[in-house]
């Protein structure tokens, strides 16, 4: 089995990001685990049915592809900041 069968990109599907086959969790994802000293096996546990492998795969695409993995995972953080710094509607 190749990687390409594990790991995907598709236009207008997890904004393009590459993501495991089949599913909606980008590599990124799993990479932030992995970055926080979980085993891929304890990964395994955040994700129901998903295979090791595939688990695997997305650690082995990040460490392959640090660059464009570590700026998703930027672009995610600032998301995430920019929205709990945007005061509700109606809100002063």
């Amino acid at each position: 089995m190749e990687i390409g069968q594990f790991i995907v990109k598709t236009p207008g599907t997890c904004g393009g990001r590459a993501r495991l086959a089949g599913r909606r969790i980008p590599v990124s994802s799993i990479y932030r685990w992995f970055l926080r000293g979980l085993a891929p096996e304890d990964i395994l546990e955040k994700y129901e049915a998903v295979p090791l492998a595939e688990i695997y795969a997305a650690i082995a695409y990040a460490l392959a592809n640090r660059e464009e993995i570590a700026a998703e995972i930027a672009e995610e953080d600032r998301i995430e900041r920019d929205a709990r710094t945007v005061p509700a509607a109606g809100v002063r």
